[in-house]
């Protein structure tokens, strides 16, 4: 009960922030312009102006302003694994939340200090908020899709699965795609001994690799289209993602294959005895998440002239995507969500850390712009091995961020 009460309390605390954002950035000093003000016609990593319309400058940041960013992405990295006292902490999204406020709130007295303030209103408003609402409408839509059934655990079916998943990746997102593919294919493949490198491939190609087509697909790509990035621009990564995806599903098929004649035969006749017609329910959500991808594609200064003048405009984007959680809740049975094991748990994860990622990665990425070209990374295979490297061990989000914003000035 009292955990219950908890939970509750820090989501409304959350709500609460979100929704005073937009008073706050109205009180700012300097005006808060929208995240998309600047229409790109360019390759973004060669775009000269600011495409956020914020133009606010403060006093330059020491170096040492990066520590609160650092020490909670090392968190997010060591905590769950130092100790089981830490893991046990960590797995609480109260102690996530309070972590990520107390870091957030140093980088906020920070940037404060050195006339920034606009920066952070600036940043939240138009980057944190579209962005957390954004990965909660696709979460809660694609909780609503219930793919049921089992079929053999073949290599064949297997790799079936893994296209279907990485291809659905880029509209509904890694993680929709990844809430709506693992149960089915876990349960197709419960009679096999050999299935820790179905997972690993899984997570390679549906969590990660399939997302890459659209901003829809991956955290950081909408990122990139909230600062700016075209919708459209992700589209040249199809030669990209189809030589790493045909080049993983094949190595996929050959190892599933090898340990596929590992199987007992006692296993195999199991799987194939235990069979389950394929179906789905809750197809309404497939509309439900065109509906999704429809309002982030068209519904910006592109297409609505107005949030050139008024950047709140912009939040008729957001107020269309909860408004399908809506309909998404009141046309989808409630036994699909439970049969998922739904819950809002992970969303509130993400959101309680990225509000603590957001506001200490600002001086991070103000130090890169000022400073970016100091650090004699300027070629592109640089930045290749760079991104990647610091990908590896840190969220992808930040990085993406950082590094976009520095070759930028370049």
């Amino acid at each position: 009960m009292i955990r219950t009460m908890k939970q509750k309390l820090t989501s409304v605390l959350l709500a609460i922030l979100i929704l005073t954002l937009p008073t706050a950035a109205l009180l700012a000093d300097e005006p808060v312009g929208n995240s998309q003000n600047t229409v790109q016609t360019q390759d973004p990593s060669h775009t000269q102006e600011d495409p956020s319309g914020n133009h606010e400058e403060g006093e330059d940041l020491p170096y040492w302003s990066v520590i609160p960013f650092v020490l909670i992405l090392l968190c997010i990295a060591l905590l769950p694994i130092v100790s089981q006292t830490t893991s046990h902490w960590w797995e609480s999204n109260t102690n996530k939340l309070i972590l990520a406020l107390v870091l957030g709130a140093v980088s906020f007295i920070i940037l404060v200090l050195h006339g920034w303030f606009g920066k952070i209103v600036h940043t939240l408003v138009f980057e944190y908020v579209p962005f957390i609402i954004l990965l909660g409408v696709l979460f809660y839509i694609s909780g609503g899709i219930r793919l049921k059934g089992d079929i053999e655990a073949t290599p064949l079916n297997n790799t079936i699965f893994l296209i279907i998943g990485t291809f659905l990746a880029s509209f509904i997102g890694t993680t929709g795609a990844s809430m709506l593919l693992i149960r089915p294919i876990l349960k197709t493949n419960s009679e096999r001994k050999h299935v820790v490198h179905t997972v690993v491939f899984f997570i390679f190609l549906v969590s990660n690799i399939g997302g890459s087509l659209t901003p829809l697909g991956d955290p950081p790509l909408f990122l990139g289209y909230l600062i700016g990035v075209p919708f459209t621009w992700t589209f040249k990564l199809l030669p990209e993602l189809l030589i790493a995806s045909i080049l993983l599903l094949i190595l996929y098929f050959i190892w599933d294959t090898i340990v596929y004649k590992k199987e007992s035969v006692k296993d195999l006749k199991k799987d194939h005895v235990h069979k389950e017609k394929i179906s789905l329910e809750g197809q309404v959500n497939f509309i439900w998440l065109l509906g999704v991808v429809l309002s982030v594609a068209y519904l910006n200064q592109n297409y609505i002239p107005a949030i050139n003048e008024n950047p709140y405009i912009a939040f008729i984007r957001e107020g269309v995507l909860i408004g399908l959680i809506f309909a998404s809740k009141f046309t989808t049975k409630g036994h699909v969500r439970e049969h998922n094991k739904f819950t809002l748990h992970p969303i509130q994860e993400v959101a309680y850390l990225f509000i603590g990622i957001f506001i200490t990665m600002i001086p991070a990425l103000i130090l890169l712009e000022h400073h970016g070209k100091e650090l004699g990374v300027t070629e592109t295979w640089q930045f290749f091995w760079v991104t990647g490297l610091f990908s590896g061990v840190l969220d992808n989000a930040p990085t993406y961020l950082t590094f976009y914003l520095w070759r930028k000035e370049l």
